[in-house]
C-alpha cells in the first residue's frame, strides 16, 4: 500500500465550500481527501452546501488510477445538492481532467485562471479562505 500524497485546506462558509489543492495526488491520496471532506460535510444538510471553490494554483498533477475515486468524489458532490464548481487555476491538462469529471453532470462548472481573475468576479469572497487574498 502506498502512502497518501497531496495536501488541502478545506474552509467551510455555507453554502460554498472553498478547497485549496496543493501537491500532487495520487489514489491514496485523493482517497484521504474525499474523508476529510465527507466528515466535514457530515454537519450539513443535503442542499445546505451549494457551490465549491477549488484552487488549483499549485496543484501538480494527479495519478490515473485516482480518476476512479475522483469521479465518486464528483457523484457525491451532486447528490449532496451542489449547483456549481468554480475551479481558479486552470491549465491545459486541469481543463481536460474536469471535463471529464463532469461530463453527463447538472452542475455548472466555471473555470478561472488565477485568483485574481476569480476574485474580479466574486469580491465577496475576497478573505473567505486564507488563500483567497
Amino acid at each position: 500500500m502506498f502512502s497518501a500524497h497531496g495536501q488541502w485546506q478545506i474552509d467551510i462558509a455555507p453554502p460554498t465550500v472553498f478547497v485549496n489543492l496543493v501537491g500532487a495526488f495520487n489514489c491514496e491520496g485523493v482517497i484521504a481527501l474525499e474523508q476529510d471532506a465527507l466528515k466535514r460535510w457530515q454537519a450539513f444538510k443535503p442542499g445546505q452546501l451549494q457551490c465549491a471553490v477549488v484552487n488549483l494554483s499549485d496543484f501538480e498533477m494527479t495519478t490515473l488510477d485516482s480518476m476512479s475515486a475522483l469521479k465518486t468524489y464528483c457523484k457525491d458532490m451532486e447528490m449532496r445538492g451542489y449547483r456549481r464548481i468554480d475551479y481558479i487555476g486552470i491549465d491545459a491538462l486541469s481543463r481536460k481532467v474536469i471535463r471529464e469529471l463532469w461530463t453527463d453532470s447538472n452542475i455548472k462548472i466555471q473555470l478561472y485562471l488565477d485568483v485574481a481573475a476569480y476574485l474580479s468576479q466574486h469580491p465577496a469572497y475576497r478573505g473567505a479562505a486564507p488563500w483567497l487574498d
